[in-house]
């Protein structure tokens, strides 16, 4: 400070004029650097006299941060300092004009600490903690305001001093859970009805019963007196004849063979309905008779049903299931339809049922096939309905024995047979196996490409 030239008053060292009377005053001598006050009334020397290092700038060292220091213990009695920092002021304001305690002219303000010193960093006291509830330790430690849940008292810059606004931290939304797809009835339709290899194991299992059938039925004595079997045939037998008793055993060994062996359903299935159809017709291939023809249309109508009901059983909505049973129902019926020596063997039937005549169950056995085969066109019911398409599946395979018990009860002399001649019983038996293997064999492959 200086003063004015005319009016004595204080001006500032810098004043070209004075601010009270207008006069011109000297310009102010020139001033070193170091000891030039800025307008907040220090000098830069001053500063590092306070500092303790008079003379040379001191190098800036960054402010370092209190450790933290274990609170002491309070009485729970004793309430908390008024008008520190994150505390509320006492209700009704300050006394003696609403001022602080800490307010004057020495308290420190956003720039200068008392003495004219920089404000150094802020440091930071925890508060002290209260005792536990049941006289023990400290109690946990709680911020300002009770909790980690809300702002401190005060307002939202704390408890009298100066803040900043922290930014408001936005949390991110959850992702949305993987959604399963839509429930789309179409497509559980289009999945009814087609299992995946329902024959995986029945042909296995079918394979090493049969298979055992065969071979039971090949040890049966062919006659008792003199004691003859089916292996005499094949080594005393003459050329053509050792043929049939040598493939039915080795349908029978190679059946229960093929079972036991891993492989897919569907290469078992191939092997399952090339034994079947060998039985069948390499016997008449090599004897050079293939029957009648109403034997031989009957065989095929025999060979379509039984797959077909199979396939119909497990494939509700098979068209072609459908088609084979009807193929079969119609080559089973034509030989009854067609006359023969100018008559209708379904009228033949009827006649000798009604009339008495002799071998009444040959003609019985005969109608109840009629009806048996006429009424596996059930096939044709729609879906989901099986239609006992299975049930009618093994009476047709299982027809032969019933057809040849009648026969063989009609017979006046069947204890004599049944005696003598034992491997006459079981004549039924490869009929039974080979349409088995034929069934579940060509079931297993068609049901394949059904999947």
């Amino acid at each position: 400070m200086k003063k004015c030239a005319s009016c004595s008053k204080d001006l500032p060292e810098a004043a070209l004029h004075c601010v009270f009377c207008g006069a011109k005053q000297a310009a102010a001598p020139a001033v070193q650097p170091g000891l030039a006050k800025t307008a907040f009334g220090y000098s830069a020397n001053e500063v590092m006299q306070q500092l303790g290092n008079p003379g040379q700038p001191a190098p800036y060292q960054p402010p370092q941060q209190q450790g933290y220091q274990p609170p002491r213990a309070q009485p729970p009695s004793q309430p908390p300092p008024m008008g520190g920092p994150g505390y509320p002021p006492p209700q009704g304001g300050y006394p003696q004009g609403g001022l602080a305690p800490s307010a004057g002219a020495h308290a420190p303000t956003m720039m200068v600490q008392p003495g004219g010193g920089p404000m150094g960093p802020p440091s930071y006291t925890p508060p002290v903690p209260q005792p536990g509830p049941y006289g023990g330790g400290p109690a946990p430690y709680q911020p300002p305001g009770g909790g980690y849940g809300g702002p401190p008292p005060g307002g939202p810059m704390g408890g009298g001093g100066m803040g900043i606004h922290s930014p408001q931290v936005s949390t991110p939304q959850p992702l949305p859970a993987a959604q399963p797809p839509p429930y789309l009835a179409s497509q559980t339709a289009a999945r009814a009805g087609r299992p995946i290899e329902p024959w995986k194991d029945s042909l296995r299992l079918m394979m090493f019963i049969w298979g055992a059938v065969a071979l039971v039925t090949f040890a049966i004595p062919m006659t008792t007196d003199p004691m003859t079997f089916n292996w005499d045939a094949i080594i005393h037998a003459p050329g053509k004849m050792k043929v049939i008793p040598l493939i039915w055993a080795s349908i029978g060994l190679l059946s229960i063979a093929l079972g036991a062996i891993p492989m897919q359903s569907m290469a078992r299935g191939v092997l399952a309905a090339v034994l079947g159809f060998s039985g069948i017709f390499a016997p008449m291939a090599v004897m050079g008779h293939f029957g009648e023809w109403q034997q031989l249309i009957q065989l095929v109508g025999a060979l379509c049903l039984v797959p077909g009901l199979l396939i119909r059983h497990e494939y509700v909505e098979s068209m072609l299931a459908r088609l084979l049973v009807t193929i079969g129902v119609i080559c089973t019926l034509v030989p009854y339809l067609v006359p023969d020596h100018g008559q209708i063997p379904l009228v033949q039937i009827f006649k000798g049922i009604v009339e008495g005549r002799n071998h009444m169950e040959l003609y019985i056995t005969a109608l109840a096939q009629i009806v048996l085969v006429v009424m596996c066109l059930l096939a044709w019911m729609p879906g989901p309905a099986t239609a006992g398409a299975k049930i009618f599946a093994w009476a047709i395979i299982l027809w032969p024995v019933a057809a040849f018990v009648l026969a063989f009860l009609g017979m006046s002399h069947f204890d004599t047979i049944l005696t003598k001649e034992p491997g006459q019983v079981v004549q039924w038996a490869p009929g039974v196996v080979y349409s088995i293997l034929v069934g579940y064999g060509a079931a297993t492959v068609v049901g394949k490409q059904l999947e």
